[in-house]
């Protein structure tokens, strides 16, 4: 859930390209989102809302930098800076070209 959903703020489709970005990290490590803290529910709840944690990303790895970078730009902090849907179809579409292509 996004931190303006969390907090009770006016919101639009930028909250889904959050939720869609915290889906594709787990799509890419194979784990649950926080998976990697102690916290209960209502913590993460808490700790997301106030801008204080993410889930863990993937160990930094040449061949999925652009992924990686889509996944943060998707979950900031700031609904403004979300890349819009068709951004992010785009940029997996370039990523998944360049994957394709690769010798």
């Amino acid at each position: 859930m996004a931190p303006e959903v969390i907090r009770s703020e006016p919101y639009d489709e930028k909250c889904d390209v959050f939720s869609f970005g915290i889906i594709l990290n787990e799509l890419l490590t194979g784990n649950y989102p926080y998976i990697e803290t102690d916290y209960g529910p209502s913590k993460i709840a808490l700790q997301v809302g106030e801008g204080k944690i993410r889930p863990a990303l993937p160990e930094h790895e040449d061949n999925i930098e652009d992924l990686i970078q889509l996944i943060q730009l998707s979950w900031d902090e700031d609904p403004e800076y979300r890349p819009s849907f068709g951004t992010i179809t785009r940029g997996l579409t370039m990523i998944y070209d360049r994957f394709i292509n690769a010798p």
